[in-house]
């Protein structure tokens, strides 16, 4: 031991307070770290952040009236909307596939009957529902539930067949290549 450690430690065995002290200092230092070790620093003061919020809240809804009142006072003079006649777009070709035959629209309000066979009248009745309206791609099948399914897929192959009519006049392969099918109305059996 060096000259100035020996007479602190002479110093210390001499005075027992001041050891009893070093002793308390050293556990009251000892449970400071303890407590410092044990304390979590990663959690956030939600009370704080509430606060906070709070009074942004406050100066966001206060902002945004004043710019609401800053729009209302601007006068706009904005065109009055005409009423202009639309004319509605014709109606959906639709076909009906009932055990007596079937019943055909173009769109047009009249409904015709047809045979089942008679594939020469059906496809003149789709070129005509396709010159009334060009724009029209989508045809409605309604097919009554006692029909067989193979004559259901008759008729979807005699809609998808072109006349020679309908090539001469420069439509595409299909005339009406959207097909909705459904089940037709109970009073459509008739």
């Amino acid at each position: 031991m060096t000259g100035l450690a020996a007479i602190a430690e002479i110093g210390r065995a001499a005075d027992p307070q001041a050891d009893d002290e070093a002793r308390r200092g050293g556990r009251r230092a000892r449970r400071v770290r303890r407590q410092l070790r044990l304390r979590r620093d990663d959690e956030l003061n939600i009370v704080s952040m509430i606060d906070v919020f709070a009074v942004l809240m406050f100066f966001l809804l206060v902002t945004s009236s004043i710019s609401a009142a800053r729009l209302k006072a601007l006068a706009l003079d904005l065109p009055a909307t005409t009423l202009a006649r639309e004319v509605p777009p014709p109606a959906r070709p639709s076909l009906q596939l009932l055990a007596d035959g079937l019943r055909v629209d173009i769109g047009d309000g009249r409904v015709q009957r047809l045979r089942p066979d008679d594939g020469a009248r059906l496809s003149a009745l789709l070129l005509a529902a396709k010159q009334r309206a060009p724009a029209q791609d989508g045809l409605d099948l309604r097919v009554a539930p006692d029909i067989a399914y193979d004559r259901v897929v008759a008729v979807i192959d005699a809609l998808r067949a072109v006349s020679p009519q309908a090539r001469a006049a420069g439509y595409p392969d299909e005339l009406f290549p959207k097909l909705a099918i459904g089940e037709a109305a109970a009073g459509a059996r008739r």
